[in-house]
């Protein structure tokens, strides 16, 4: 049962992390098949440093919070550290041994039914075309891993990294696709099948992408 003092902790967050979002960009998203219950596992494209403020007005647009996993050096930085830990995102220390401890704290959250998010490239798109890079199979083993969870990929289209992006409000576009069928690989955890459903991901969320695109084209 939730606590009086997690639901005010919650609603405190919602509105925090709404505003912040709000300022940072104009989101205009094209609606999916996100459920208002149970565990949900968002993956998206990383086009630049405060796109996951776009991903989280897109989550509460569809009544979720979101977690999201965040290099840890983020959670030194003056107030937004802060508002990370107030709102429960999961650091990640990239590179190390204890890499895979955020993994666990993302299947804990999924336990409670509650949606994580995740960058399957593990860092900022740096493509010339800014289309996703080679991905990582994080994403892939935390759904092997909970297969009751609801895989929901994102296309992002529109901000881009750099001075210019950081001192003007931009528009962002996403479209929300439907959820992943990954029924083939139920009952599997090892590493080939990973790197399949990490296919499965990356391509859902280019097939997104190129809805966010026709969205930016035509806005």
């Amino acid at each position: 049962m939730t606590s009086p003092r997690r639901h005010v902790k919650n609603a405190t967050g919602f509105v925090l992390v709404w505003l912040i979002a709000k300022v940072a960009h104009r989101v205009r998203f094209r609606a999916g098949g996100i459920p208002r219950t149970g565990p949900v596992i968002v993956v998206a494209n990383h086009l630049t440093m405060s796109d996951p403020l776009a991903v989280a007005r897109v989550a509460i647009g569809h009544r979720r919070f979101p977690h999201f996993l965040v290099m840890q050096e983020v959670f030194g930085w003056p107030g937004v550290g802060a508002l990370a830990r107030a709102t429960g995102q999961i650091p990640v220390a990239r590179g190390s041994a204890s890499a895979g401890d955020a993994l666990d704290r993302a299947s804990e959250l999924l336990g409670r039914d509650a949606l994580v998010a995740l960058y399957p490239e593990g860092r900022l798109t740096t493509e010339p075309d800014r289309m996703p890079g080679p991905a990582r199979t994080g994403a892939a083993r935390l759904a092997l891993r909970h297969p009751e969870a609801v895989v929901i990929p994102i296309g992002t289209w529109g901000p881009q990294q750099g001075h210019h992006h950081l001192w003007h409000r931009h528009t962002a576009c996403l479209s929300v696709g439907p959820r992943l069928d990954l029924s083939a690989w139920a009952g599997r955890t090892d590493d080939a099948a990973a790197r399949e459903v990490t296919d499965v991901v990356m391509d859902a969320i280019r097939t997104e992408i190129a809805h966010a695109k026709q969205m930016w084209s035509e806005r």
